[in-house]
């Protein structure tokens, strides 16, 4: 079974949404660059966007527009 992810947000007003729901790494990687690139970015109202694996493990995590996880050299 392939690897699965879900992608958590969390908007300036401090609600969290399930953005994207169980899909595949085409799916994570279309839904990251709407929600780092896309209108919403722009807009500067999510706080944080989380990624996780089947394993609940956080894979990818932004806070305030900046990489937290995994580290950036």
């Amino acid at each position: 079974m392939n690897n699965q992810f879900r992608v958590y947000i969390t908007f300036n007003t401090g609600d969290q949404h399930l953005d994207t729901d169980w899909c595949d790494q085409d799916k994570l990687m279309s839904s990251l660059r709407r929600l780092l690139h896309g209108p919403v970015s722009q807009m500067g109202i999510i706080t944080e966007i989380r990624v996780v694996d089947m394993s609940d493990c956080i894979i990818f995590l932004v806070q305030d527009g900046a990489q937290v996880f995994p580290e950036v050299a």
